[in-house]
Formats: structure tokens, sequence, C-alpha cells
């Protein structure tokens, strides 16, 4: 396995990648990506957005074109990135998914002003209590998986695959413990959006109300039909997308 370089990483990246720059944006949106996964799988959830929304996602070390690095993050590497950002004044929404979501808590927090709210999908509000610890058997990860209901049983065969992704999940079940030990009493000045698949086996939606401890503006919470991963559904786009116009809709009525 090789070792983490002492290069910036680069932690933020323009969805789509190497696409054509487009007019000057007047706000940004920050898509956070669910554990094991990174920022490309969100593509086509964002295919929809107006072209003077400036998109970036979020890589963490190990996945995507980090793959070379030592997987593994700490909550302050995440939150130490945004500096790297570009204009950090534009009005930027959090989009987050499963660990992304407790991870997009903070980074709205750090956002400050600048934040004009989160959508938080596929996550309970998260108090210190995860899923599983990291130190968890691999035969609990991969059930934890297989609740998902997104990995393919031949990636789950392959053994050097299932090594790579074992260590992957591993390393993100600590992150996502660290996230939710701090983010105890964290709340933001913007609204929360709550996103959730009605079948999702990962997820007590009985808790969902529960990110209204979050902010001190409004919380929505809206259920659909799907799984964990219900996101990705072409037939939820519409969810997503109408959340973030949503957002950035009321931060223009704010402004005229």
């Amino acid at each position: 396995m090789s070792v983490r370089t002492t290069a910036q990483p680069p932690w933020w990246s323009q969805l789509p990648p190497g696409g054509e720059p487009g007019p000057v944006p007047r706000a940004r949106l920050l898509v956070v990506p669910h554990s094991g996964g990174g920022p490309n799988r969100y593509l086509r959830l964002l295919s929809g957005l107006a072209d003077d929304i400036e998109v970036l996602g979020l890589t963490l070390p190990g996945r995507e074109r980090r793959r070379t690095e030592r997987p593994g993050a700490t909550l302050d590497e995440v939150l130490a990135s945004l500096s790297a950002i570009r204009r950090p004044e534009l009005p930027t929404l959090v989009l987050g998914h499963s660990l992304g979501a407790t991870l997009g808590l903070h980074l709205a927090h750090a956002l400050g002003e600048h934040c004009v709210g989160l959508i938080a999908s596929g996550q309970e509000p998260r108090d210190g209590a995860g899923r599983l610890s990291e130190q968890a058997g691999d035969e609990d990860v991969l059930r934890l998986l297989e609740r998902g209901g997104d990995m393919p049983s031949a990636v789950l065969e392959h053994e050097g695959l299932r090594a790579y992704l074992l260590e992957l999940l591993r390393t993100d079940l600590r992150l996502g413990r660290e996230s939710a030990e701090r983010s105890r009493g964290l709340r933001i000045d913007a609204p929360i959006t709550v996103l959730c698949g009605r079948e999702d086996r990962l997820v007590d939606q009985d808790k969902l109300p529960g990110w209204r401890a979050h902010t001190s503006a409004d919380c929505e919470v809206r259920v659909f039909p799907g799984g964990h991963f219900a996101l990705f559904d072409p037939n939820n786009l519409r969810h997503y997308i109408e959340a973030v116009e949503r957002h950035f809709a009321a931060v223009a009525q704010l402004a005229s």
C-alpha cells in the first residue's frame, strides 16, 4: 500500500471533472459522498442544475482520483480542506448522503454565514452512536453493506476488491464516529432538508425529525420510495434537484 505524500491532496474537485468553464457562479453546491464512495457517483444526480451553480465534490483519500493514497482522514482534515476552495464568499449549500450528511453538518457549520443550507440524505442525526465500530469483524461490515443494498455480489466475492473495500469502510467508520461524537450541540443558522428512502434499512426514520436540533432555522423531512441509495434512482432525482433549487431560491429572494 502506498503512503500519503507531502503534496497538498486535492480534496475538492469540480463536477463534472474537466467540464468547460461556465458563467461566473452565483452560488456553490458542495457534495459530500457516502461511506466508501466518491463524488463521481453523483454526476447524474446533479445533471439538472443551473449552469451558474458551481458544484464541487469531496474525495477522501483512497478512492477515485485519490485511489493510490492510503485511506483515512480525520474530521479536522476534512474541515481544513475548505480553505483551499476559491471564492469562499459564494452562497454555499451542502449536500451529504449517509456518512456525508454527518460530515456535511460540520462543513455547513464551518462555512458560517456563507452556508445557505444543508441537505441531509439517508442519515439520521448522530450523537456518537454509530452503526458499527471500526473494530467490527469483516462479516459485520459486509452485512452492513448488504443491508444498504448497493454492492454487487461479484465485488464482495473478489478477494482483492473485498479487502480494499473493507479497508475503506473501516476508515470511514472511524471518521463517522469522530464526526458523530463532535456533533452534539452543533447548530447551524441555515435550513436543513432531510431526504430518505422509505425502505432504507440503515436509517431509523422515527429519528429523522431530530435534525431540527441542529438548526436555528427551518427543518423539513421528506420520505419517498426506495432504499438507502434511493437518491440514485432516476425516479427520485426530482426530489434532490427541487431541494437544491428551493434552498438557492430562498437566498435569491432575500437578496432581492
